[in-house]
C-alpha cells in the first residue's frame, strides 16, 4: 500500500522517515454536511434550511484513519513510539499524501490505544481529526516547493502590492471551497465587488459580504496606497 497511500506527517514521510506502511485503503473519510431541515405539519417533505445562513453549504471536520505498520528490532519499538507520541499525538499537522501532492490536509493528530507488537512487527491506528476541505499547495503568483517550516497559516493565493492611483482594478480566482479573503491596506480606500462598494481601514480587513466561490471575479479598489489580497484555496 505504500506507493498509493504513503503519507507526509509535518514534513516526515510515514515510510522514508519512519518505517512505516499505511495498510489500509481511503483513509480520508469525506466531511459530513451540516444538513438543516424542519418539519411543518400538513406540509409534505420537509424545507432545506441547509444553504439558508450562508448562501452555499457548510461541512463537519473529516476523519483521516492511517492503519500504520512496520518492522524494527523488537528493543526499538518503545522508544521509536515514545518519540513517535512526542511528534505527533495531540499535535496539530499537516498530512500530504503520496498520491495527491498538490493538496494538504490540516487537523489534529491522536495516537489510538490499539498497539499492538509482535517479536519485531508492530501496528498502530493514527487518526487525525482534520478540516473539511484541502487546501492547495501552489502558488497563483509562482510554483513553489511546500516547506512546512516557512509555510503561514495556510494562505497561499496572495496578490502582493496592488498599487491603487485613483482606482485600480484586479481579477480574482476562487475555488470550490467558500473563502473570505483578507485585503491588507496601506490607506483607507474602497473596494467594489459584485456592484456592492466596501470600505477599507489601514491594516487588515475582513469583510464577511465579499466571498470568494468558484469563478473568477473583479474587484476594483479607489484610493491612495497600496494593497495585498491573501486567502486560502481548497476542495473537497
Amino acid at each position: 500500500m505504500y506507493p498509493n497511500y504513503a503519507a507526509t506527517l509535518n514534513g516526515k514521510h510515514t515510510y522514508t522517515d519512519y518505517g512505516l506502511y499505511v495498510t489500509n485503503n481511503d483513509p480520508v473519510e469525506p466531511p459530513e454536511v451540516k444538513a438543516e431541515y424542519i418539519e411543518v405539519p400538513g406540509r409534505n417533505g420537509q424545507i432545506d434550511l441547509t444553504e439558508a445562513l450562508t448562501g452555499y453549504t457548510v461541512y463537519n471536520n473529516r476523519q483521516i484513519v492511517l492503519e500504520l505498520g512496520g518492522r524494527k528490532r523488537s528493543q526499538d519499538w518503545p522508544g521509536f513510539m515514545g518519540n513517535f507520541l512526542n511528534e505527533l499525538h495531540g499535535q496539530s499537522v499537516t498530512v500530504i499524501f503520496d498520491n495527491d501532492p498538490s493538496y494538504y490536509y490540516v487537523g489534529r493528530a491522536t495516537v489510538e490505544s490499539d498497539y499492538e507488537k509482535g517479536n519485531e512487527i508492530a501496528r498502530f491506528t493514527l487518526t487525525i481529526n482534520a478540516e473539511p476541505y484541502k487546501y492547495s499547495n501552489q502558488s497563483t503568483t509562482e510554483p513553489w516547493l511546500w516547506d512546512p517550516f516557512s509555510f503561514v497559516d495556510g494562505v497561499i493565493r496572495y496578490y502582493n502590492q496592488i498599487q491603487v492611483d485613483g482606482t485600480a482594478q484586479i481579477q480574482v480566482l476562487g475555488s470550490e471551497m467558500p473563502v473570505i479573503p483578507i485585503f491588507t491596506a496601506s490607506a483607507a480606500m474602497q473596494v467594489q465587488f459584485n456592484g456592492q462598494t466596501y470600505d477599507l481601514a489601514a491594516g487588515n480587513n475582513k469583510i464577511y459580504d465579499i466571498v470568494l466561490m468558484d469563478q473568477a471575479y473583479t474587484l476594483t479598489f479607489t484610493g491612495t496606497g497600496t494593497v495585498s489580497i491573501n486567502y486560502k484555496v481548497g476542495r473537497l
